[in-house]
């Protein structure tokens, strides 16, 4: 017996409720999910921590084939802050671009792009895709009406992007992106300017005394050593008399940049104070830093200085090293074998200045753990 017309309307109204029952919960935790995002992306306070959340973590979050990334970066403001950083490995996830040709040829209409990208198109946001894109949506990214990049999501189900659903939630998505890229760049920009110094254009002291104790954790938790090079030019007094204040000032940026070019990524180099510079050699023995040491006052000794009216003129510089070994000192603060490391060194300049400048001198690290009480009383 079939069911009456009243029966039948009941139990096609059930089912729809349950349908939309079910998209409305699908669509709160697709909400819920872009907020968890979207609060991620505002905590992110390097720009490396930033693309890696972009460029991987949104890749498994949302199920997608490809995420790809642009960049309108014409003062590599961006670039300079990401020396270390690896993109994933697919290739081109990751691009920069000096001018807005490529931006503004993706998006003639400044408006998102959803549906299957045309082969053309592919080719420009999805150079290389690790699996095939049959839908996408392609983001402009815009600050202050400036298009600052594009963000590719790309997805292998033909039917995850259409032209005929709106995608509100990932154009407010995009806007958070930017807004994280830019304050990202700021942010860090600020922040290194603010530990350089400004004539030179290596670390100041306060950068390189925070440096020095995040230097001293690493060797410690790898139990290598760490040596400490204080560089102080020497009769730096009599040039600023002889040939004036510019002329100095030219000695200083001469050498801040000669010391940059001379040692490897991992070293740190600053200028401590007036003429004297300071040098960090992570995982460097006593030979290794006192040649490195060497090295670097016979080619400064060799350099060719000039004043304001181009007279050529040299100047040679006292050394002194130091090294210590952090994990043979566990109940020493950081901060405390800092600060005997950086005096050690500084002995050590003034050892080389008594002996008669233009020369290298090595300080030992004195041991700064408590000696061991005998509590065996035989």
């Amino acid at each position: 017996m079939g069911l009456d017309p009243l029966e039948k309307e009941n139990q096609e109204l059930k089912r729809t409720l349950r349908l939309m029952i079910s998209k409305a919960e699908q669509n709160e935790s697709v909400l819920n999910s872009f907020f968890e995002v979207e609060l991620r992306l505002l905590s992110c306070g390097r720009l490396s921590e930033l693309l890696d959340l972009i460029l991987v973590d949104f890749k498994a979050l949302f199920r997608l084939s490809s995420v790809n990334l642009i960049l309108f970066d014409p003062e590599h403001a961006a670039r300079s802050l990401l020396n270390e950083y690896v993109p994933p490995a697919t290739g081109n996830t990751l691009r920069f671009v000096q001018s807005q040709r490529l931006l503004k040829s993706i998006y003639p209409n400044q408006g998102m792009i959803v549906g299957a990208p045309s082969p053309s198109l592919k080719a420009e946001a999805f150079p290389v895709a690790d699996s095939p894109v049959e839908s996408c949506a392609l983001l402009p990214l815009v600050r202050h009406n400036c298009l600052i990049g594009s963000l590719h999501l790309g997805s292998c189900d033909a039917s995850r992007y259409t032209e005929h659903v709106r995608y509100d939630y990932i154009q407010h998505l995009a806007s958070v992106v930017s807004v994280c890229i830019e304050n990202c760049i700021n942010q860090e920009n600020l922040h290194r300017l603010s530990s350089i110094d400004m004539l030179t254009k290596v670390h100041n002291r306060r950068s390189f005394e925070e440096e020095i104790v995040r230097e001293l954790s690493r060797a410690s938790r790898s139990a290598h050593s760490l040596a400490c090079l204080f560089i102080d030019l020497d009769h730096f007094k009599t040039v600023n008399d002889t040939y004036g204040h510019q002329t100095g000032d030219r000695v200083l940026r001469t050498v801040g940049l000669f010391l940059n070019k001379q040692l490897r990524k991992t070293d740190t180099v600053a200028r401590y104070g007036g003429e004297e510079f300071a040098i960090l050699l992570p995982n460097c023995d006593k030979d290794r830093a006192l040649s490195i040491a060497e090295t670097l006052r016979k080619k400064l000794a060799n350099l060719i200085f000039r004043d304001e009216l181009s007279r050529p003129f040299r100047m040679t510089t006292s050394i002194g090293v130091s090294l210590c070994h952090p994990e043979k000192n566990p109940s020493v603060k950081l901060d405390d074998i800092a600060y005997q490391l950086i005096q050690a060194a500084d002995k050590a300049v003034y050892s080389s200045k008594d002996g008669g400048r233009n020369q290298v001198s090595f300080m030992p690290f004195p041991n700064l753990e408590p000696p061991q009480v005998n509590t065996d009383k035989g």
